[in-house]
């Protein structure tokens, strides 16, 4: 039998541990906000010592820890880092889960909590990458590193970001993640995101007296209306990435519904927040929006902001700051580790999976952004941010298989 035979023996052999690990993550709360991410990063630890596996905690803020482990086979290789978060989504209200939002309960086939597939599952699988792999270092070249990270859910600074800035032997050769995908592709890019404070202030009054003030409420909603021009953009795809697109759309509308490849083509708008006015009867003078635009790749996030300046400087009671702002990216979808990913979940789940581009963000744009390839392979999202969110038993053992058959390839002798 070779490693590679007894390294899945043993995951095979593991299978329920596995399962109880994540049960146990999820049931450590760590919504964002607040972002608290210390009971997870213990239980983190706790796995780690086991092991006897040294790490390194990093925590520019005190409730936003990181963690970094890192060995080095002593022969010369690839670098691989492993990238996965700790926080999660809001729960919401608790009444519309059906165990609760942190139950961590298997039924069906299904394991059921907040965060579990985004993304308390693709972390178990790089936290589990490193552990059996640490044990099987003389049988590897180049190095191995895990990233822990906090403050994923709003935009990094203080985790993933923090550490590539601060921390360059983070960097590596190659990112894999296990944020969700679908066993049916792996993502070599995502789309560009542009987050927008939107403001207008009018002088307000009684609300039976509209002759004497403009409404703010109403003032912002004909501006969101106008801001679907946003989807007119006309951008510039490269031809290979809008051939994978293409490629993969019966399976990406498949599990993320129906046309959901038309919007990795175009500018997409969310209102995710709106609030303003004091009072029933009283004319709003004020209201604050925030914009959630995400750019296809093609599209820069400059185009974006000149169209809606052009939108918001027909109002003189409008003004916007820019909250955050990321641009599209991607890697070459040929690199090695996308084909070392096919052949093991083909392998693994009888899927050979399509290269494709991301709706949603993750940290792996901070490597692409420095010319780093990162790639993205996990468990379907279902109900990702609603209630009852879920992974199947079938997809949370098969992202770590997967995982750690991959790391193992990547870093095996030559």
């Amino acid at each position: 039998m070779t490693i590679r035979d007894q390294l899945r023996a043993r995951m095979a052999n593991d299978r329920d541990e596995i399962i109880r690990m994540c049960q146990e993550l999820v049931r450590i709360p760590s919504e964002n906000p607040p972002g608290d991410t210390r009971d997870v990063l213990r239980y983190v630890t706790n796995l780690l010592n086991q092991h006897d596996l040294q790490y390194e905690i990093v925590a520019p803020v005190t409730e936003w820890p990181n963690l970094i482990a890192s060995f080095d086979t002593g022969r010369p290789g690839h670098h691989l880092v492993l990238n996965g978060h700790m926080d999660v989504f809001p729960a919401g209200e608790a009444g519309l889960w059906a165990d609760g939002p942190f139950s961590g309960s298997v039924r069906d086939g299904k394991l059921f909590g907040r965060g579990v597939n985004d993304m308390k599952t693709g972390t178990l699988a790089s936290i589990l990458t490193y552990i059996y792999l640490s044990e099987l270092r003389e049988h590897l070249t180049g190095r191995l590193t895990l990233t822990c990270v906090s403050d994923e859910e709003t935009f990094g600074e203080y985790g993933a970001r923090y550490l590539i800035e601060h921390r360059p032997e983070v960097r590596g050769d190659c990112v894999l993640n296990g944020e969700p995908s679908t066993p049916n592709t792996i993502r070599f890019g995502e789309k560009g995101l542009v987050w927008i404070e939107l403001l207008v202030d009018t002088k307000g009054g009684h609300g039976g007296y509209p002759q004497v003030s403009a409404n703010a409420i109403k003032i912002a909603a004909g501006i969101i209306g106008e801001l679907e021009e946003l989807g007119q953009i006309a951008g510039d795809m490269p031809g290979e990435v809008e051939e994978h697109i293409d490629a993969g759309r019966d399976a990406f509308d498949a599990l993320l519904g129906e046309g959901a490849t038309d919007y990795l083509k175009r500018v997409s708008v969310n209102i995710g927040r709106i609030e303003g006015g004091e009072k029933v009867n009283m004319i709003a003078g004020h209201s604050r929006t925030e914009v959630d635009i995400r750019c296809p790749i093609g599209v820069s996030t400059e185009q974006v902001l000149r169209k809606f300046d052009e939108i918001v400087s027909r109002v003189p009671e409008a003004s916007y700051r820019i909250i955050n702002k990321s641009e599209p990216n991607y890697v070459d979808p040929r690199h090695e580790m996308m084909t070392i990913l096919q052949e093991n979940a083909e392998a693994v789940r009888g899927i050979r999976p399509t290269p494709n581009i991301s709706l949603g963000g993750t940290d792996c744009r901070l490597w692409r952004q420095r010319g780093i390839p990162a790639f993205v392979y996990g468990p379907t999202p279902y109900n990702m941010g609603s209630p009852d969110e879920y992974v199947t038993i079938e997809d949370l053992l098969g992202t770590v298989e997967v995982h750690v058959l991959s790391a193992f390839d990547y870093l095996s002798k030559k």
